[in-house]
């Protein structure tokens, strides 16, 4: 009864163990987990950094193009103002030559104000401030004094001026552009000024609008005391700004442009510039927002034009999981029965399609054969020597058989006590056995990691050398020999051996042809006078010994 329970402890402990610990995931389920994430790592991380980048490259066009439309606008209204100045420069050198005359002053006003439209209004000021000509008519300022800080800094300045806006004595938001006013004595008369009505129809606001706007871009204009001149917004034009680093910067005679928020904080993408000969600034700006708003149009049909092409490559993903999991599913399930007499049938029967399970495949069938094999040797045969403790011939045959089969360079060192009947006969076999025994420890002393030495019968050994080519072996074989000939066995004395080297460097050569050519080798250090080491690599012959 005992037995019995024995027995169903035993079957239940196997059940028990052939049980993965722990929660075990199915490797389908892994492959297309671990593809997925990939997948979607890959397109999310690809779908930021190509927004990243057009967003990077729209916001920096948007700027550059708002800093070149910044300085066509500036360069358009310097032109303007030069060309204002001349005009009125003219004006004023043929009133000098006619000062006094009443009808050649008011024939000026009128053409100048007719010319070029670049001014609203004309008007002709002595030195003390008092009109002496206006046009058009309807100013109805002929004879008055202006008081306005523009007229007299304008007086005052002696030279061209342009004003600050301000409000005229007709009430109207004005720029004054002037140009003095010398008599043919070169005596100062008086100036000569173009009035700019900024909440009017003016030249600024026709000369601006005929540059090209990009979507949601608008441009303004302020004076040196931060006054709007020009802003599409009619009602804003007059205000005084608040702080505003791209006003500030054209206004120090910077150009460029740069990110801002703007007065209600919304972010901007503004370019700046001065006016040259005005001192203006000109500011022209776009919504952040509005210059990205094209790169959120094209990340959305982005995604939308990956799903279809997603959705199928998640099912390629899941058939192909399914594909290259099937022959690994089958032979996890037969690695546990390996032992099974139709373990090796049901491993021919997986399709290894792929090299990583054909390896596996091929791994298990020759892990089975072996298996069975040295079952099946290990039954019938020891591999040790009883009184050297080394190999015997049957592991020799084994490793040599190993090497040829691998096609591995290799070694192989046949040693023969010299003179041993002698000792045997002088000494005795328990002496005999005692000489054994040491030239037994020296090799083993003598061997490497992966190195074989064995008994091979009688007073002959052997030592094979994998991955070893001839020279090396015979430094080993040397040494072997020196040792030998130097050491003392209790009761006996020195002894000699001899030792023939043959490396097989060429594959495939079979081992028994290795063998003969290490005894051949040995039966040369014999006929030479023994103590020896005798080598052989094909038809080479190579000697060392005592000098």
């Amino acid at each position: 009864m005992d037995r019995a329970n024995n027995q169903k402890d035993s079957a239940a402990d196997k059940r028990v163990g052939d049980r993965p610990p722990g929660v075990v995931l199915d490797l389908r389920w892994l492959i297309l987990t671990l593809v997925v994430l990939s997948v979607l790592a890959t397109l999310g991380n690809s779908l930021i950094t190509a927004y990243r980048v057009q967003r990077d490259a729209l916001v920096e066009h948007a700027l550059q193009s708002n800093s070149a439309y910044a300085a066509k606008v500036a360069s358009s209204l310097s032109e303007f103002i030069r060309s204002a100045q001349s005009h009125l420069h003219y004006g004023a050198v043929e009133l000098g030559k006619e000062w006094g005359n009443a009808k050649e002053l008011r024939a000026e006003a009128m053409r100048l104000q007719k010319q070029d439209a670049d001014f609203n209004s004309i008007a002709i000021v002595d030195v003390d401030a008092r009109v002496l000509e206006a046009y058009p008519d309807t100013l109805q300022i002929i004879g008055s004094r202006l008081h306005s800080d523009a007229v007299q800094n304008a007086i005052e300045a002696r030279r061209p001026f342009i004003s600050p806006a301000y409000k005229s004595a007709a009430g109207n938001l004005v720029v004054f552009v002037s140009e003095p006013i010398y008599d043919s004595s070169n005596r100062y008369v008086g100036i000569i000024g173009g009035s700019i009505y900024l909440q009017q129809d003016n030249a600024l606001h026709t000369l601006i609008s005929r540059h090209f706007y990009h979507t949601g871009t608008f441009a303004f204009v302020a004076d040196q005391d931060r006054h709007l001149l020009y802003h599409p917004e009619a009602s804003r034009i007059g205000e005084t700004l608040g702080w505003s680093k791209t006003v500030d910067a054209a206004l120090r005679g910077e150009s460029g442009s740069m990110e801002v928020p703007n007065y209600k904080g919304i972010p901007m993408l503004a370019g700046y510039a001065q006016v040259p000969g005005a001192g203006w600034a000109v500011v022209a700006q776009q919504p952040r927002e509005v210059s990205l708003a094209p790169l959120k149009t094209l990340m959305d049909n982005v995604i939308l034009g990956m799903v279809p092409a997603a959705l199928i490559g998640f099912v390629l993903m899941w058939w192909g999981a399914l594909l290259i999991c099937r022959p690994l599913h089958q032979l996890s399930s037969i690695a546990g029965q390996l032992s099974a007499p139709q373990a090796t049938e049901k491993l021919h029967h997986v399709k290894a399609w792929y090299r990583e399970a054909f390896s596996i495949r091929q791994a298990m069938l020759t892990s089975v054969q072996l298996l069975q094999a040295k079952i099946g040797r290990l039954n019938q045969q020891a591999f040790t020597d009883p009184l050297t403790g080394l190999a015997n011939r049957r592991a020799m045959d084994e490793e040599l058989l190993g090497l040829e089969q691998a096609g591995r360079t290799y070694s192989v060192l046949s040693l023969d006590i010299d003179h041993f009947k002698k000792v045997n006969d002088t000494f005795g076999h328990d002496k005999g056995d005692l000489a054994i025994k040491q030239v037994a420890a020296t090799l083993a002393s003598y061997s490497r990691t992966g190195d074989l030495a064995c008994r091979a019968g009688g007073e002959e050994f052997l030592l094979i050398l994998p991955d070893t080519d001839l020279d090396s072996a015979n430094l080993i074989a040397e040494r072997i020999r020196q040792a030998i000939a130097t050491s003392d066995i209790p009761g006996v004395g020195r002894i000699t051996a001899s030792i023939g080297v043959a490396t097989c460097a060429q594959a495939p050569t079979p081992a028994d042809v290795v063998l003969k050519q290490a005894d051949e080798c040995l039966y040369r250090a014999k006929q030479s006078g023994r103590n020896r080491v005798e080598s052989c690599l094909a038809s080479t012959l190579q000697s060392a010994g005592p000098e």
